[in-house]
């Protein structure tokens, strides 16, 4: 991973920990909602130039960013 977006993922988790307020949890599941949009048209983008590897790749990203779906759904759960 380039380290440009492994910085990306940090600052998105670091604002995900730090909310205190359902709206700005909303806030980043929207930018993290925008962010798999976009990853998924250019994956289908790459699979249909059949850039297996640019794929990959992709398919890598959006995996973080699933992970902090994850996170969003978690502590969308009262306790």
């Amino acid at each position: 991973m380039d380290r440009e977006f492994l910085m990306e993922i940090m600052e998105i988790n670091e604002k995900l920990a730090e909310a205190q307020s359902e709206a700005a949890t909303k806030e980043i599941e929207s930018v993290v909602r925008a962010k798999q949009k976009e990853y998924t048209d250019n994956v289908s983008r790459a699979f249909e130039q059949d850039d297996f590897e640019k794929a990959k790749e992709i398919l890598t990203k959006m995996k973080y960013f699933s992970n902090v779906e994850e996170k969003i759904k978690l502590k969308k759960i009262p306790l």
